[in-house]
């Protein structure tokens, strides 16, 4: 989110000339003061789960949690411009990207390399050596996974505790996989839809008061 003291898309040109003739402090001050409050309003719309509409955001798939809560930190007013513009972003780029999409609303095309990278970066590399995982053997035993008996005379369906000896985590997780989709090989590119949730961007009209209630606050401040 950018504002500018100069033109007429936030405050008026009589007003935006009295800014600009302001020290440099002071239209700094302005700025970061509206940087401040427009993060406040931006936290309370994620809290009450509303747009800069205030209509609610477009629920999970899956679950009831609420949305978009880990932007509710990190979001930092920079002053720019000598002191003329202001640009609210989060400190970390990554974050900011990912505000960028929930605030158009976007369908990405993401690759399963790209998907590795950014899951390995959140959770550490994984070892697929290890011992399959509780819920990878009980996924197994769900889907019907059996192994042949010894005397090779019919089948048998190996406990969740047995899984997780015989199998380790590369191996079980290549089975359910094949049991799922009947591929060794998962998809390699598929389609994201990231609904429109605009969390950024108060009605002009109220970012304009504020402005014009910081102007006149500069020009009496010391």
């Amino acid at each position: 989110m950018k504002i500018e003291l100069v033109g007429n898309d936030a405050i008026n040109a009589k007003k935006a000339l009295e800014a600009l003739m302001l020290t440099k402090r002071k239209r700094r001050w302005i700025l970061k003061d509206l940087g401040r409050w427009e993060s406040r309003m931006t936290r309370s719309r994620i809290r009450r789960q509303k747009d800069t509409n205030n209509k609610a955001f477009e629920k999970r798939k899956n679950g009831d949690k609420p949305v978009l809560t880990s932007f509710a930190s990190g979001l930092e007013p920079y002053v720019l411009h000598d002191a003329t513009m202001l640009n609210l972003t989060w400190k970390r780029k990554d974050k900011a990207k990912k505000a960028a999409v929930h605030q158009a609303g976007l369908t990405q095309t993401i690759s399963a390399h790209e998907h590795i990278k950014e899951q390995t970066k959140r959770q550490g590399e994984s070892d697929y050596g290890t011992r399959c995982t509780k819920q990878q053997a009980i996924t197994l035993r769900r889907l019907g996974y059996r192994i042949r008996r010894r005397d090779g005379k019919g089948w048998n369906k190996p406990s969740v505790r047995n899984l997780e000896k015989r199998l380790t985590f590369g191996q079980a997780g290549l089975i359910i996989r094949m049991m799922k989709t009947g591929k060794r090989k998962g998809k390699q590119k598929w389609k994201v839809h990231t609904p429109k949730r605009q969390i950024l961007g108060t009605k002009t009209e109220k970012v304009r008061e504020r402005l014009i209630k910081n102007i006149e606050k500069a020009r009496v401040k010391k």
